[in-house]
């Protein structure tokens, strides 16, 4: 039986409001459900690269090639995992972190972690700050030629016409440059929580499983 995946996002966790939400539809309908935690090896040792690897190790032991949803970082690491011929049915992004390296290795706001090799992070599975270690820094060049995958997995985005998380910008052109994607704008920031947005995302979830 096809499977959903859940890939939460940065400094969050399986229990989050979306992968609460996905995981309830998963289980009113029946679908076998994984979310595996990504704070590997753990957050303060964070790397892009334990993030892929892992969902990869997962992904090899299903029977059947899963629906992925990817939130925020998540969505990054679920195009790395396509991009790299990962067995994927499809995939759900929401407000994916495209360029999620290359913003950081570029990005005003993290100049002081580029400086310092480390920063304090509000983690909101862990309900506490936590510090960021220079490992995803080291690990960050490796995964920051993301403009030059093409995907042919079919593929739909919800992206909040607000999210000053991740510019609305750089899903229009993921959509642009991967053809079989379909883009929802929708008038909320980069939580997606609103009722509208949920209700996408449940229309859509609906229609992975059809």
């Amino acid at each position: 039986m096809t499977a959903l995946v859940y890939l939460h996002g940065f400094s969050s966790s399986p229990g989050g409001n979306k992968g609460t939400f996905v995981r309830r539809w998963a289980q009113t309908h029946g679908i076998p459900f994984h979310a595996p935690d990504l704070n590997l090896p753990t957050f303060e040792r964070l790397t892009l690269t334990a993030q892929v690897e892992a969902v990869e190790a997962l992904l090899q032991g299903l029977a059947e090639r899963p629906v992925m949803v990817g939130s925020s970082l998540g969505g990054f690491v679920a195009t790395a995992v396509a991009h790299r011929g990962a067995a994927i049915r499809s995939m759900l992004l929401l407000a994916p972190a495209i360029h999620f390296a290359r913003r950081r290795m570029t990005s005003s706001a993290w100049a002081a972690y580029r400086e310092r090799g480390e920063m304090e992070v509000f983690h909101y599975g862990a309900d506490r700050p936590l510090r960021l270690g220079p490992e995803l820094l080291r690990d960050l060049p490796a995964w920051a030629d993301d403009a030059d995958w093409r995907m042919a997995v079919p593929t739909v985005i919800l992206h909040g016409r607000f999210d000053e998380a991740v510019p609305l910008a750089e899903s229009e052109a993921y959509r642009d440059r991967n053809p079989g994607t379909a883009l929802h704008v929708l008038e909320d920031d980069h939580g997606l929580l609103t009722s509208a947005a949920l209700e996408c995302l449940r229309n859509e979830l609906e229609a992975a499983f059809r």
